[in-house]
């Protein structure tokens, strides 16, 4: 019961401190300013910060020692899983650029951190710092970290990461109110696709979950997934437009149904999954 109090505590908290900040730029009227900006994003690490601040509160020595070496160490993930999930997302990219340019009649992403690292690739250490701080750094020592865990106790593997998920989802409300952000402009365009955002975050949790899994709980391959998702399928190719914007996430979530039904199906990931739990 105390460790349940706690995870619905994480999420109130986080939920409250991301939308309050979210909201008050657009409220009073100064998105795009200065400190309107830092306000914005002084709540998108509400996610890490408060998950970090519970296990520092509630975790004995041993499980802190435990979680910390879940978020740094590359033993549990090995290197084979940065390579397959860098080459999952490569794949889904590349295709769905041919599809959209050559078939569909798209117009090319402007790719221009890409141009912009072939001209310097010195600048390959800084965008792949920025790709972590606008997501995994600032989210996954919580979402993953903290959460996951609790949830795949209560509710299992499935529900556990598609309700996780759904709350990964809402928690960017802020961002449909927010100019310049990528929800806000789908919103513009069309609210079934900025809809959709919800069930695509919810099967990309299912990914970045069965990557935590496989890698024996892995803090730190599951911000990977997170980090080259964000960085391969979307930061990577800007600008481009809304329709291929959504042409990627309606082929990642194709992926990711395939792989849903793979855990629900394969009686390895069940024991996987059985074997993990002895441990959370």
């Amino acid at each position: 019961m105390k460790k349940r109090s706690n995870l619905i505590l994480f999420f109130a908290i986080t939920l409250a401190w991301t939308w309050i900040c979210g909201f008050i730029p657009v409220i009073l009227g100064i998105t795009g300013t200065p400190i309107g900006t830092f306000i914005f994003y002084f709540g998108g690490g509400a996610p890490s910060v408060v998950g970090l601040f519970i296990v520092f509160l509630t975790y004995s020595r041993a499980e802190r020692r435990d979680y910390f070496k879940r978020c740094f160490s590359l033993k549990y993930m090995e290197w084979k899983w940065p390579l397959i999930v860098f080459s999952i997302f490569s794949i889904i990219s590349t295709v769905c650029i041919y599809i959209g340019v050559n078939i569909l009649g798209y117009d090319m992403p402007g790719m221009d951190y890409i141009h912009a690292i072939i001209g310097n690739p010195l600048m390959v250490p800084l965008v792949i710092l920025i790709s972590l701080v606008s997501g995994p750094l600032n989210e996954e020592f919580g979402w993953r970290g903290y959460a996951l865990d609790k949830l795949i106790v209560r509710f299992g593997f499935l529900k556990a990461s598609l309700l996780l998920g759904f709350i990964w989802a809402i928690w960017h409300l802020a961002w449909y109110f927010t100019p310049g952000q990528a929800q806000y402009n789908l919103l513009q365009d069309s609210l079934f696709d900025a809809l959709m955002m919800v069930p695509s975050l919810m099967l990309l949790s299912v990914f970045v979950s069965f990557v935590y899994i496989k890698t024996k709980r892995s803090i730190l391959a599951g911000a990977l997934v997170h980090m080259f998702s964000n960085l391969l399928g979307s930061q990577l190719l800007s600008p481009y437009s809304s329709e291929m914007s959504m042409l990627i996430r309606y082929v990642k979530m194709i992926f990711f149904i395939i792989l849903m039904l793979y855990t629900i199906f394969s009686k390895k990931f069940k024991s996987e999954v059985a074997e993990q739990i002895k441990y959370m």
